[in-house]
């Protein structure tokens, strides 16, 4: 019913003298309210059946019914019309029993003067209109829940079906996959035969295209992992130079095999960073795999790291001697399934997925991969890691989670008798169980903190999660449990507090936990 549309009443009165007045009150609004009368409950049913009204203004009494039983019989042929209700009776419980029967209001004969009747009226409709587009607004929102839990189920079965895909294909290449390096490496080791340089020079191109797909099928599995939450991280204080030794091997081969000269060039003095060695490992290796792929026969490229202590970080980076990439391109490397050309025309084979990955996995080990080229004089990708400096490492994590209303920083703890291996056993189930999200610190041999963007319950059920996880492992192990430690809530950041002060409440945590430890307590 519109705002400006005639209001319909249908008047039930069989008294002449009560509907006589009644229609002289409603008919002092000339246009805006069409009475039309009934005398008895029949013929109010009658009127309802053919046309629709805006409010129902009834008697309690009438012919073929009477008393509350009137109420509910009409409200069954109403719909949702609203009902007013006349009665001579001004009593509390009568009105209970006429709102619980459905009426919306009720109006006692002799109180009802001059407008009071005409304003119930028009209250009524306006009551109505707002109830119908309430009623009209959550069945809409319960019809979008439900084919939102419906799309909901959809996606999670196609997502469970990919992932199993990927998992299928992913063990299916790899089981073929390693036969041929075991073989390849049983060759070339002379353990067959004698092998000449150039068949060994050919066994090497089959070991590189064999690392090659076995790449690509770590790029299906992270950007699987990825997407899903489930690719977590070990970060924690590493030697840049061990990190680099790692992977060098790979390198030197890959280069070798296309004939590209490759210097690594790390200073002695690079200090210490904070990060997963895994994931680092797998960056350094696609940016100079990439390198030496596009450098060709006769390139060079340089796998570089360098220290900026301004910003408290090492950068590494992969300069090459390559075609370079175009601007347009570098617009959309770091994109999901780009495959891109270089400026000489030449595709990567792959799925387009290394780079993609390669930039969230800086991001997850706190730092920005980021790509300098020039079309003709070659491209520098470098990326940043944080030093091993807790409150550094702190600041950027921080700075990852600007809009999380609260954050906690949890302290935990085991005995000074455990011994140092058991408390590095400890810490290696840590760090298995943090979430992706979370920030976990060793400050001592016996001692972390957990930094945690999550309220009060949830950091309660994560609490129970852990020790229920230690008791778990600590039954599968065949050398004795793992130590039992104490969990101690030190701060509640909210989103008042600045970087700042959380930084400098961490610092004051971090300089307690060097002195001698004392007694804590369970604290969730």
């Amino acid at each position: 019913m519109q705002l400006n549309d005639p209001i319909e009443v249908l008047l039930v009165e069989d008294d002449p003298d009560d509907r006589f007045l009644l229609e002289k009150q409603l008919r002092r609004d000339r246009g805006k309210i069409c009475i039309t009368s009934a005398e008895s409950f029949a013929e109010a049913v009658e009127h309802l059946s053919s046309r629709d009204f805006s409010v129902v203004l009834t008697d309690l009494s009438l012919p073929d019914s009477v008393g509350v039983e009137t109420v509910s019989r009409l409200r069954q042929h109403a719909g949702r019309t609203p009902i007013l209700v006349l009665t001579s009776l001004d009593d509390e419980a009568i009105e209970h029993e006429i709102v619980d029967a459905g009426a919306q209001d009720y109006l006692v004969k002799g109180e009802v003067g001059g407008r009071a009747v005409t304003r119930a009226v028009m209250h009524a409709v306006q009551r109505q209109n707002a109830l119908n587009e309430v009623t009209s607004l959550v069945a809409e929102l319960e019809s979008s829940q439900m084919l939102l839990t419906r799309k909901n189920e959809d996606l999670k079965r196609l997502y469970n079906t990919a992932q199993e895909i990927v998992d299928n294909v992913s063990h299916d290449l790899r089981t073929p996959l390693t036969v041929i390096k075991d073989y390849v490496a049983m060759i070339s080791e002379g353990l067959i035969g004698e092998i000449n340089a150039e068949q060994r020079r050919m066994l090497n191109k089959v070991s590189v295209r064999a690392d090659d797909l076995n790449n690509m099928v770590d790029d299906l599995l992270d950007a699987s992992k990825l997407e899903s939450g489930l690719l977590g991280t070990w970060r924690r204080p590493v030697e840049l130079g061990s990190v680099l030794d790692r992977v060098a091997p790979l390198l030197v081969q890959r280069a070798e095999v296309n004939q590209v000269a490759l210097t690594i060039d790390c200073d002695d003095n690079t200090p210490r960073v904070f990060c997963d060695c895994e994931q680092v490992s797998r960056v350094l290796t696609n940016l100079t795999v990439n390198a030496v792929k596009y450098s060709g026969k006769g390139g060079e490229v340089s796998l570089w790291a360098r220290h900026e202590p301004r910003d408290r970080q090492v950068r590494i980076g992969v300069t090459d001697t390559g075609p370079g990439i175009d601007h347009d391109s570098l617009k959309k490397i770091f994109q999901r399934f780009e495959q891109l050309s270089n400026a000489g025309g030449i595709a990567s084979k792959g799925f387009g997925l290394g780079l993609n990955i390669a930039h969230m996995l800086c991001r997850l080990n706190l730092g920005e991969l980021s790509v300098e080229s020039e079309v003709g004089k070659g491209s520098t990708f470098s990326f940043t890691i944080p030093v091993a400096e807790p409150d550094e490492v702190l600041r950027r994590w921080l700075r990852g989670h600007p809009g999380a209303p609260e954050l906690r920083l949890k302290e935990l703890r085991v005995d000074e008798a455990v011994s140092e291996q058991s408390a590095d056993e400890l810490d290696n189930f840590l760090n298995c169980f943090v979430r992706r999200g979370d920030l976990l610190l060793r400050v001592g041999e016996r001692a972390w903190l957990v930094v945690m963007a999550v309220g009060s319950v949830e950091a309660a059920q994560w609490c129970d999660r852990m020790k229920q996880e230690l008791q778990r492992a600590n039954r599968n192990r065949p050398l004795g449990p793992l130590p039992d430690f104490e969990v101690t809530l030190r701060c509640v950041w909210e989103t008042q507090s600045t970087l700042d002060q959380r930084l400098t409440e961490f610092q004051c945590v971090r300089e307690e936990l060097a002195a001698p430890a004392e007694n804590v307590t369970l604290t969730v």
